[in-house]
């Protein structure tokens, strides 16, 4: 039976869902040079908003797009649509990610990815896809391991961010078998937990991003640390989710672009 925190994150998904489905992204708003929200980002994150706090006043809110509003000790977190890029190209890879955060740690994700007619949720400790239970690679090593990265920055500061993520996949790319790019963190970490990928490496950390991602791999067995397998916090600098077997070798793998921590992302956390 899912729970009541199941049963209200599904119809915030199924609204927000249903306003992608009309298709249009609409005007597009510029948060850095190569940055951008559509329209249809702003209707979901309103709408959405809107739902939960009729339907849970007690619990406060996080968007991308307009911020936080309500409780900060207890609240829903929510990337309208993660991969907007791709949204508005006609690529297949982008989702809704909504999560519930408790004394700043995800303890419920669920993330729909509408072109791969896919939805992934935390219940009763595991992960499950489209109700199935789902569990990480049993992937042990790294030069088998398929590793995503995270996108390349943009705006100020980018040329020097970019030089470290440049690095990491130098790094990357002479030691796994396969390096990703796919412009989305939430299909990124449900693709880790659903057994598809290795290994997640985001050189950044907002929490709309990955708070529902972090949930379900950890649900589906992952390992989830800082880039540097420092401990993982919704306020540090990036993020690092793998299978168990391959953490400590990626972590290893990356360690000579990741020493200098003057390049690393920050957390964007209002």
């Amino acid at each position: 039976m899912p729970s009541r925190t199941e049963q209200v994150a599904a119809t915030a998904i199924d609204l927000a869902l249903s306003i992608l489905r009309t298709g249009q992204t609409g005007e597009w708003v510029y948060k850095t040079d190569r940055d951008f929200a559509t329209a249809t980002d702003f209707a979901i994150e309103d709408a959405v908003r809107d739902l939960l706090a009729r339907q849970t006043p007690e619990v406060g809110f996080l968007g991308e797009e307009r911020g936080h509003t309500g409780n900060r000790e207890r609240y829903w977190c929510l990337d309208p649509i993660d991969g907007s890029t791709n949204f508005s190209r006609g690529l297949p890879d982008y989702g809704v990610s909504l999560a519930l955060i408790e004394d700043e740690t995800p303890v419920f994700g669920t993330i729909a990815l509408p072109a791969h007619r896919e939805r992934y949720v935390t219940r009763d400790g595991s992960a499950h896809l489209n109700n199935d239970p789902i569990k990480v690679a049993p992937t042990s090593a790294l030069r088998e391991s398929v590793v995503s990265m995270g996108d390349f920055a943009t705006g100020s500061g980018s040329a020097e961010k970019n030089q470290r993520r440049l690095a990491m996949l130098g790094q990357l790319g002479a030691a796994v078998g396969r390096v990703r790019m796919l412009g989305s963190a939430a299909t990124d970490l449900a693709w880790l937990a659903a057994g598809r990928l290795d290994a997640v490496v985001i050189d950044a950390n907002h929490p709309w991003d990955v708070a529902a991602g972090v949930a379900l791999a950890r649900a589906a067995g992952a390992v989830v640390t800082n880039i540097d397998g420092s401990p993982y916090t919704l306020s540090g600098p990036d993020l690092l989710a793998t299978t168990p077997h391959v953490h400590d070798a990626t972590v290893d793998a990356l360690g000579r672009a990741v020493t200098d921590r003057s390049t690393s992302a920050r957390s964007n956390w209002p």
